[in-house]
């Protein structure tokens, strides 16, 4: 297949890419955060950033951005993937959301390595988080990334190189106003609609209340228990001049500390699913070993007992047992 014919082209090339070869931690980490790029901005296209609860992405936005890897290839030296679309589109003609969400994302990626302050169609912080995760490729060798997209008579192309990374982490960031960084293990969070809040516990000194935007769920739900660094502005005691609390504008894992704090983490062994379900009655009966009844008359004689069945004398004992000089209690 001609690279050229693919849906979606990337080229990477830097000194960590060789002719037609890429670091399968490279890869791997490119894949994740297109796709997290991709569906975030497809649910800020829906309008589907206001729900706080966590759950499965909305099914059509899966299939809508579903992508195969069709191609892997070289460039001049470099390393060129190929995309197609994972399934068969049933979208009406000029109506293809899947296509739409594309377009978006890689238009969105070469306006936000601009000087600006709107994000275009289909923005907000979680897409930037997502292109910012991708950009720690840079980091690690790579010093371009080019996208084609190749959905028109004429492509649509972007590069993301390494000033547009430090554009898209200043963008993230916002308004440098009291603005403080920390860094430690991401220990708690909750998501309760009106106090989305988590903790930062440092590798010393005291846990800091950080709270985030629905924009930023997704990021603080995957760094749970991971050490990460968290930028923001931050709100001091006037007397003690301590951090009270950090309005969070950036949370990024840092995998190379990985290993510090590791004494914070939770331990033993986690609960068990079926303690959070609750069993119908006829799973109950089976896990204990209970048998239907087949003949009802196995209950006669049983309750209530002959008249001289010490019944009686047996719960007169109880009411006096333990009580001082045995009175009735």
């Amino acid at each position: 297949m001609n690279n050229n014919n693919t849906l979606l082209k990337v080229r990477f090339d830097g000194k960590a890419i060789g002719t037609g070869k890429i670091p399968v931690s490279h890869l791997l980490r490119f894949l994740t955060n297109l796709n997290k790029a991709l569906q975030r901005t497809g649910r800020v296209l829906m309008g589907e950033i206001e729900g706080l609860h966590r759950g499965p992405q909305p099914r059509n936005i899966k299939e809508e951005i579903s992508l195969d890897l069709v191609l892997l290839t070289h460039g001049s030296p470099a390393t060129v993937l190929g995309f197609e679309r994972g399934r068969m589109q049933t979208s009406l003609p000029g109506m293809d959301f899947g296509l739409d969400i594309l377009e978006k994302a890689i238009a969105g990626l070469s306006d936000v390595q601009n000087p600006g302050e709107a994000l275009p169609v289909g923005y907000d912080a979680g897409v930037l988080m997502a292109w910012r995760d991708t950009g720690t490729l840079f980091r690690r060798g790579v010093e371009k990334i080019e996208f084609t997209l190749n959905h028109r008579e004429t492509p649509l192309s972007t590069v993301y190189t390494p000033q547009g990374f430090t554009r898209i982490q200043e963008r993230i960031k916002g308004p440098q106003i009291n603005i403080r960084t920390i860094e430690g293990r991401l220990l708690m969070a909750d998501f309760k609609e009106h106090g989305t809040r988590c903790r930062v516990h440092p590798s010393a000194g005291e846990p800091v209340l950080c709270l985030f935007d629905n924009e930023q769920k997704d990021e603080v739900l995957e760094d749970i228990l991971q050490y990460v660094r968290i930028v923001g502005e931050a709100k001091e005691d006037p007397v003690s001049g301590k951090i009270t609390s950090i309005k969070i504008h950036d949370i990024e894992r840092l995998e190379e500390r990985e290993n510090e704090a590791v004494d914070l983490l939770p331990q033993g062994s986690p609960i068990s699913r079926d303690f959070w379900e609750s069993l119908t009655i006829d799973e109950l009966a089976e896990s204990q070993n209970v048998k239907p009844m087949v003949d009802v008359r196995a209950l006669f004689g049983t309750w209530p007992g002959g008249e001289d069945d010490g019944f009686e004398e047996a719960i007169n004992e109880l009411r006096h047992r333990n009580t001082a000089g045995g009175e009735m209690l």
